[in-house]
């Protein structure tokens, strides 16, 4: 294990001014060294002890060469890096120095020579914006630098000539600035309950009060008091505050305490769970206790951060045995889960499925297969609402879908009744006009399938009278109104069934007439010749043309039907 001094010293060598922690670290060195001698002296003793007893230590030997050896090596990295800040600190400072002694320079020029009051006091304003600009100086230089540009300053205010009007009003406004100053600063002390907005914009009234220029001599004693002592009264309460934040930190410290005790305790008193319920219980035991924690502000810094890694240890090892539990738990039942999970994805693969029949089949199905598997243990309910999800997601979209085709399909029988009624006033001449006809009629889409025969024959019916005003021949008509019986029925919900029944009928009647036919032209040979026996040829012949005819006509039928 890591010695804590050398922990400790890399936790500070991550920081990244090293110059603000060089009194920490010197601090850490000096413990560092006492711990090294009082431990090299008490294992010494130690070794000399055994061997004039003539036993052997109980401990292990710790080679103290190899820890100095390391913390050494990580301090002499911090010197040097804290040199390199350093050098660059003060080689900083040294272009702040030399631009600073410039500046005074120019304020020294601008004292003796400019008598322009206007260039004058732009010249000044332009230096002072400069003045502020600069970072620090070296330590040594601060005071003389310092003193030496006051005394221009107040030299330039004393000695440059202006009217004295403007001076008094100069004067005027810079004492009213002045006061309004005060008059903020107590309002701020009186009214700001925030200490770091109060620190803030303390310090910014006190750049505002140095930029403001000077005041009469007779008014500038009693405006210093008056400014002084609400600055002083500001600081008084600030310093308040941090020493009841500490008292409080304190506070905090021992309900921290008696919190982990409290932990300890319970941890101890559950050495072993078993159920779920149980570490349900404890868990969220565990839970009140971190939840107790939170509310609980900061310690002071020293013993925060030891308090914390203490408290959160005794709840990593609960949550670790926990987790581990489950983990075992979580394998026996990985046999149900990963089955489920197939059930699961197999769902979520047809929950969009707007193939309902066969869709529907399949999930009553995987339902049916659900109900066979066992148990997957804490993971059941996710797994049941996750697979009822995705059942529930498709037969809410059937049934909406339903609910919207009869909607449609009701709205289409409406406009094909409606359509009916209008073939009366349709004029037919030629074939393209009853393709026409059916064209339009078929474009209204489907309707319901209670409403589809009824409403084809109405159809049909409404067109066969139109047909019977054309000059078309019979067999035409026929034709074009057997065309309008196979293009309706291809929009029928079962078309391939439609299709096989007209066809079988067809063909019935045709071997009909054929056997009717055949019959006829045999009897014709039983015929014998005498007077009248022409004059009934002549029927039979005129009969067995017209089923000829009829069945040519069948079989023409025949071939309008797809083969489907």
């Amino acid at each position: 294990m890591e010695n804590e001094f050398i922990t400790n010293l890399k936790e500070l060598l991550k920081q990244e001014d090293l110059l603000s922690i060089s009194k920490e670290v010197g601090q850490l060195k000096v413990n560092f060294d006492d711990w090294l001698l009082k431990s090299e002296g008490q294992q010494q003793v130690a070794t000399l002890k055994a061997e004039e007893e003539g036993v052997e230590l109980e401990l292990e030997q710790i080679d103290f060469s190899i820890i100095k050896t390391a913390f050494n090596d990580l301090f002499l990295k911090f010197k040097a890096s804290k040199k390199q800040q350093l050098d660059l600190k003060n080689k900083l400072e040294l272009e702040n120095l030399k631009l600073k002694n410039n500046l005074i320079k120019e304020l020294k020029e601008l004292v003796e020579n400019e008598e322009n009051i206007g260039t004058a006091f732009n010249g000044y304003n332009s230096i002072q914006d400069t003045w502020k600009k600069i970072g620090d100086i070296p330590r040594d230089k601060r005071d003389n630098v310092q003193k030496d540009y006051s005394r221009l300053r107040e030299l330039f205010f004393h000695n440059i000539t202006i009217y004295k009007e403007l001076k008094e009003n100069d004067y005027k406004r810079n004492t009213q600035l002045k006061e309004k100053i005060i008059i903020e600063l107590q309002t701020l002390r009186n009214e700001c309950d925030s200490i770091r907005e109060l620190e803030k914009k303390l310090r910014l009234f006190q750049d505002e009060w140095e930029d403001v220029g000077p005041v009469q001599k007779e008014q500038w004693e009693g405006l210093k008091m008056s400014y002084w002592e609400v600055v002083r009264s500001i600081y008084d309460k600030i310093n308040k505050h941090y020493e009841q934040h500490r008292a409080s930190q304190q506070e905090n410290l021992k309900k921290k305490q008696a919190i982990l005790i409290e932990l300890q305790v319970f941890l101890e008193s559950n050495p072993t769970i078993n159920t779920q319920k149980e570490w349900q219980k404890c868990t969220q035991k565990i839970l009140d206790f971190q939840a107790s924690w939170k509310k609980v502000g900061f310690a002071p810094k020293k013993d925060n951060d030891a308090i914390w890694k203490e408290f959160r240890g005794l709840c990593d090892s609960f949550f670790t045995l926990k987790k581990d539990f489950f983990k075992e738990r979580d394998n026996k039942d990985k046999e149900a889960r990963d089955a489920k999970k197939a059930l699961i994805d197999k769902a979520n693969a047809l929950k969009s499925s707007e193939d309902w029949k066969d869709a529907s089949h399949a999930l009553i199905q995987l339902q049916k297969q659900w109900k066979t598997l066992k148990g997957a243990g804490r993971y059941e309910k996710k797994l049941w609402e996750e697979f009822r999800g995705a059942c529930d997601y498709f037969f809410t979209h059937k049934e909406d879908s339903a609910k919207a085709m009869d909607k449609e399909l009701t709205k289409n029988l409406k406009d094909k009744q409606a359509f009916i009624l209008t073939i009366k006033e349709r004029v037919i001449a030629a074939e393209e006009d009853i393709k026409g006809i059916i064209a339009d009629f078929q474009e209204l889409g489907n309707v319901p399938s209670n409403q589809y025969t009824q409403l084809l024959s109405d159809f049909n019916k409404a067109l066969q009278v139109q047909l019977t005003k054309s000059n078309m021949s019979p067999e035409a008509a026929d034709l074009i109104m057997f065309k309008s019986k196979i293009q309706g029925l291809s929009s029928s919900h079962d078309a391939s069934a439609n299709y096989q029944r007209e066809k079988k009928a067809l063909r019935m009647k045709i071997t009909d007439l054929e056997n009717e036919l055949i019959k006829a032209e045999t009897n014709m040979g039983y015929f014998s010749v005498s007077k009248g026996a022409e004059k009934l040829f002549a029927q039979v012949n005129e009969k067995n043309d017209k089923i000829k005819k009829d069945i040519s006509l069948l079989k023409r039928k025949l071939k309008l039907i797809p083969n489907e």
